[in-house]
Formats: structure tokens, C-alpha cells, sequence
């Protein structure tokens, strides 16, 4: 059943009138009509059974409280050093499927593209919209949050109860045991944080200064991975292990 992420509060019982994107979508993509149901999950993450009332107007009615958990039991924060193009659009979206609680922009000495606040706040609607579609599509009970772009050195504030950085230099040293170890350790409720690094990786000061916050180094195999392609080998390990190993 096709769910929309609605930012208000609802109550049983209590019509409202839904988004225009989202009624657009309703009646020109889902070709949904009068009475029929779908999913709205409020501002306070509750979810709610709801019915078409008008369609013409937008009018829901949400109908039943719904006891639903589609999330990680873990916080999972991804902080992604700013790659070219529009890969980063593209991880956006990939990592809300996998889980991702949060992501956070980062600018490194390696990094081509130039995300400088003032370009990041021209994005962020694009962005949200980005992460808003994907929660809907990926049946999550969240939107993950897009936080403002910050520099390497600012980081220590953002940190969790574990951290780690994806540093090729330690897969080249066949050095595979954090990654598994630190999942192992994970306890329900914590606060993961991964960093990962733009096309030129992470240079040997940075890894220097994150090691001195006590992020450990962790391979992700014995191949290279494209900087977009790192951060979704991740999140889809730390989802095995927290949801299908159990």
C-alpha cells in the first residue's frame, strides 16, 4: 500500500487535505480513487491507515493507528565527503533505502566538488524531496535527516558511540577484522557513524586527525570502491547483520 510522509499532525477521524505533489501522485501515478486507503505517517511518526475522502479536493481520513517499525534498531549516520556530479543525489537515494538515519555533506582537501553552504542551501529542497520520495518508496517509517555541509575538522561534534572511516589504505594492508568486529560489539539503540571519502579518498593528515578522535579505519573488501558505491556496501552490511543475521 502506497504511503505519504505528512507533515502535520493527524488524528483519527479528522480529515485534512494532503500535499498537491503528493495528490498528483495519488491520482496520476497510483490512478487512486474515492475510498480507496493508503498510508500517511504524521510529523510525530505515527502511522495511520487513512481513506480517500475527496479526491478532487485532497481530502484523507486517517482511520487506524498502525503499530509499525520499518527501521534500523541502530542510529546510522553517514557522513560523505562530496563527490562529483550528481552522485551524491544518487547515494541520497540508495542509502534512504538501506536505512541511513542521517547524512551529512562533508568537504575534504580531495574533494573537486565545491559544496560550500550558501550552494547547499539552494539544493536542500531538492534534497529533501530526494529523501521524502525514497523513505515512501522503501516503505520506511522515517525520512532521514539532510544536515548542512560541514568541514573535515569540525567533525568531532557529529560523532556517535562508534566510528569508523572507509580508508583503502588498511584494505591494501588486508587488514578486514574492524568492520565485523565493531557490528559485533553494536548494541540496540547506538549511535553508528560512518565516514567516507570522495573520489580521492581520505589523504594520511585526515586519517591522522580522525584516528585521533577515535574513529577506526575499517576495509570494506579486498577491492577498491568507488566513492559512491562505498557508502551502500556499508549501510547494506550494517542491514544484514542488524536485521537478517538476528
Amino acid at each position: 500500500m502506497q504511503r505519504y510522509f505528512i507533515d502535520q499532525t493527524l488524528q483519527i477521524h479528522h480529515p485534512f487535505e494532503i500535499d498537491s505533489d503528493d495528490l498528483h501522485h495519488i491520482k496520476h501515478v497510483m490512478r487512486l480513487q474515492n475510498q480507496d486507503q493508503i498510508i500517511c505517517i504524521d510529523k510525530n511518526k505515527k502511522t495511520y491507515l487513512a481513506k480517500i475522502e475527496n479526491i478532487n479536493q485532497g481530502t484523507i481520513v486517517p482511520i487506524e493507528l498502525i503499530d509499525v517499525n520499518n527501521e534500523l534498531d541502530i542510529e546510522v549516520t553517514l557522513i560523505y565527503a562530496m563527490p562529483k556530479g550528481d552522485k551524491f543525489e544518487m547515494v541520497l537515494q540508495k542509502a534512504t533505502e538501506l536505512g541511513v538515519t542521517r547524512i551529512i555533506p562533508m568537504q575534504t582537501k580531495r574533494c573537486v566538488a565545491k559544496l560550500t553552504l550558501e550552494k547547499f542551501n539552494k539544493k536542500v529542497t531538492r534534497y529533501k524531496k530526494i529523501l521524502k520520495e525514497a523513505s515512501e518508496q522503501s516503505l520506511r517509517s522515517q525520512i532521514p535527516e539532510i544536515m548542512p555541509v560541514i568541514q573535515l575538522k569540525d567533525i568531532e561534534s557529529y560523532l556517535g558511540d562508534y566510528n569508523l572511516v572507509a580508508y583503502e589504505e588498511t584494505a591494501k594492508a588486508n587488514k578486514h577484522g574492524q568492520l565485523a568486529l565493531t557490528l559485533q560489539q553494536i548494541c540496540p539503540g547506538d549511535h553508528l557513524v560512518i565516514i567516507v571519502g570522495s573520489e580521492g579518498g581520505f589523504d594520511a593528515q585526515e586519517v591522522e586527525f580522525l584516528n585521533g578522535l577515535g574513529v577506526k579505519n575499517c576495509s570494506l573488501g579486498k577491492r577498491i570502491l568507488r566513492s559512491e558505491t562505498a557508502p551502500l556496501y556499508l549501510l547494506s552490511v550494517i542491514g544484514y547483520s542488524r536485521e537478517i543475521l538476528k
